[in-house]
This record gives structure tokens, C-alpha cells and sequence, in this order.
């Protein structure tokens, strides 16, 4: 609960950014095949998270941290009595769960996911 479990960096040119960060740390990216101008990247083996870099047009905050919550409804409704804001609707993303953002009191974007629970 409360765990970062993504990253995605926001860049004006995703691919720019993406070989920058390529040759820099030999992070791998791949297409995310859902969202045009969202390269998944893969940041090496071991300890650690993965993240992705993303096109500015959707986003204008250079760097988002994503946390994983039990519910997404609670966590945004949590977020509003502390003094946040949700930011946008609630999607649905196949395979990953249910996810939306929400700024905090000093307007930091934050990304949250539920995951469905299995059985």
C-alpha cells in the first residue's frame, strides 16, 4: 500500500529522450502499443522500478511518480479531504488495473493504480 511502483518522464521529443536515456543507462523502450508518444522503458535487472517516457501533450510535469493503492475511489476521495485534487477520470488500463492522477497540496502531479485482486 503507498508503494512507487512507476515512474514516467514527460519530455517535449519522447524518442530524444528516450536515447538519452539509452545511452546514458542503457534503458531498453518499447512501444506501449496504447498511446501514441508512450515508450515503455525497462531500467535493468534487479532491485528497482521501471517507468516509461511520455510525450508532453499529455502531460506537463517533467517527472511522475505512480503509486499503487488498494482503492482508487478511497485513495482520490482521501486526496480531497486532505487538501488535493483528482485530476481527470478514472481509466481503465487492460492488464494493469484501474488509474487515474491527483495533485497534491503543493499541485505535484502523482499517478495512482488499483490493481484488481485476483479470485
Amino acid at each position: 500500500m503507498g508503494r512507487i511502483i512507476h515512474v514516467e518522464i514527460v519530455a517535449e521529443d519522447h524518442d530524444r529522450a528516450a536515447d538519452f536515456y539509452a545511452k546514458v543507462f542503457g534503458w531498453q523502450r518499447t512501444p506501449s502499443g496504447v498511446a501514441d508518444g508512450y515508450l515503455l522503458v525497462e531500467t535493468g535487472p534487479g532491485d528497482g522500478i521501471d517507468g516509461a517516457i511520455m510525450s508532453n501533450r499529455y502531460q506537463s510535469q517533467q517527472t511522475i511518480a505512480w503509486i499503487e493503492v488498494d482503492d482508487l475511489e478511497a485513495t482520490l476521495q482521501a486526496a480531497r479531504g486532505a487538501g488535493g485534487t483528482p485530476v481527470g477520470e478514472i481509466q481503465e488500463l487492460p492488464g494493469a488495473g484501474r488509474l487515474s492522477y491527483l495533485r497534491d497540496t503543493e499541485g505535484v502531479l502523482i499517478g495512482v493504480r488499483a490493481v484488481p485482486k485476483n479470485g
